[in-house]
């Protein structure tokens, strides 16, 4: 019989020490262990029956359940299935002990089978297949991941002599701002218009621009450098941001990028927003904060360009610095404390082996084993709590005129996704304290 046990931290690491015990199972210093804790128990019960002698005399029987709990526990190896509880990767382990396999594919079954029925009534973007806070780590990953041409990589030249940074930054420069600057448009209008694409748009016939969309630097009026980028990055841009994000996101060839931001977006907005207009926004929000520190520095300036750039680089730091507490703690936290309990196992042999001390020790042991099958559902309910919070903290900003993904929007998004990812990791690492 097969024994499925399903791993909240890493099955990798699981898998690791699984593997040791069952090699240390099959050594004469495992059972070196059983018999010396065998050998103590018994003096120690010896001992306990001349020092604290009473009507029932020498509790022998001790000694007998704790040899037959070391035969039906720790003596027997069985195949274990180690399966990734996140990731769905198995790994198979033989001659594991009996005892802590079969516990653990109880009480691993019983949390993770609760955890995904919890899921299911709570219809909201599933832990278990996706991970923590998966909306908005998911919309915060794009953000990240496509702030200069350094992250961009290949998605800002997609094929020789194209340079959509340089690009739009000079569109942004030389005919947005131009705009601005003739009364044709506001600022305030720019950044309030739901596409951004739309919202940068300036016609005009007279004002020229340089854009290098793979015939090298050209010189095109404003009108038709507007044309000429939009056609590009609607038939080759958006390609290149779903492969870029594609490995960002962790995501399978056969998964769509566009259907993941689309379900992030929709757990998180009661207002349908297009997933290539996010994309496309997350895009081109920092070119167009690089075209007015342009726009700045050619009007020579010097000090509002600095306060401009100033902030933009402080914003970028702040991004790439940014990695949730769930990752960085509450993870790595289950995994070393998951794997501790299985990998105590050759101690447990010989605390079983001390009579009715170890005996209760042992019980211990797999009460150890239920505390931290219980994180995963308690988990399920803070993934619930963070996500219907951002999803209010979103309506409200849909209500008070926001559009999302309008420049002013993506900013006002920014901050309500920072602040619960925060919120959602604080309460992520207390899940032990509270199981």
């Amino acid at each position: 019989m097969i024994y499925e046990i399903f791993s909240i931290g890493d099955s990798q690491f699981l898998a690791a020490i699984l593997n040791a015990i069952a090699m240390i199972s099959l050594t004469d210093d495992y059972k070196g262990a059983a018999a010396v804790g065998a050998s103590l128990g018994v003096t120690m019960v010896m001992l306990r029956g001349l020092t604290q002698f009473n009507a029932s005399g020498i509790r022998y029987q001790d000694v007998f359940a704790s040899m037959l709990i070391y035969t039906a526990l720790f003596a027997p190896g069985v195949v274990v299935k180690v399966e990734d509880a996140y990731s769905g990767n198995v790994v198979v382990v033989n001659n594991v002990p009996f005892g802590p396999a079969v516990a653990g594919s109880i009480l691993s079954n019983m949390g993770y089978r609760l955890t995904r029925l919890f899921e299911q009534g709570f219809s909201v973007p599933s832990m278990t297949e996706h991970g923590f806070a998966d909306p908005l780590n998911t919309l915060i990953a794009v953000r990240k991941n496509l702030l200069s041409r350094i992250t961009l990589g290949k998605a800002n030249s997609p094929s020789a002599k194209v340079d959509l940074e340089a690009s739009f930054v000079n569109y942004v420069k030389e005919c947005t701002l131009t705009g601005v600057d003739l009364n044709q448009t506001t600022l305030d209008a720019i950044m309030r218009t739901a596409s951004v694409m739309t919202a940068i748009r300036f016609n005009s016939k007279i004002y020229t621009t340089e854009v290098y969309l793979g015939a090298g630097p050209t010189v095109l009026t404003c009108t038709d450098a507007y044309a000429a980028l939009d056609d590009y990055i609607t038939k080759y841009g958006i390609t290149g941001l779903e492969d870029l994000l594609q490995q960002t996101l962790n995501l399978a060839r056969s998964e769509d990028v566009s259907t993941r931001i689309s379900d992030a977006l929709t757990a998180l907005s009661n207002s349908t927003i297009s997933a290539n207009d996010y994309m496309l926004a997350s895009l081109i929000v920092p070119m167009f904060e690089k075209g007015i520190v342009g726009r700045y520095e050619d009007g020579l300036k010097w000090n509002k360009a600095a306060m401009v750039h100033q902030s933009i680089q402080q914003r970028n730091m702040q991004w790439a610095a940014e990695q949730t507490l769930f990752t960085r703690i509450v993870r790595p936290m289950m995994t070393w404390i998951e794997g501790l309990s299985y990998a105590i196992t050759p101690l447990m042999v010989f605390a079983v082996m001390l009579g009715s001390a170890g005996i209760s020790m042992v019980g211990q042991y797999f009460k150890m084993l239920l505390w931290i099958q219980l994180w995963m559902p308690i988990m399920a309910v803070i993934n619930l709590y963070i996500t219907m919070s951002a999803l209010g903290k979103m309506d409200a900003l849909d209500a008070q005129g926001f559009n999302i993904p309008s420049i002013e929007g993506i900013y006002q998004m920014d901050m309500v996704l920072q602040d619960w990812v925060a919120i959602g990791g604080m309460l992520a690492s207390s899940t032990p304290a509270i199981a």
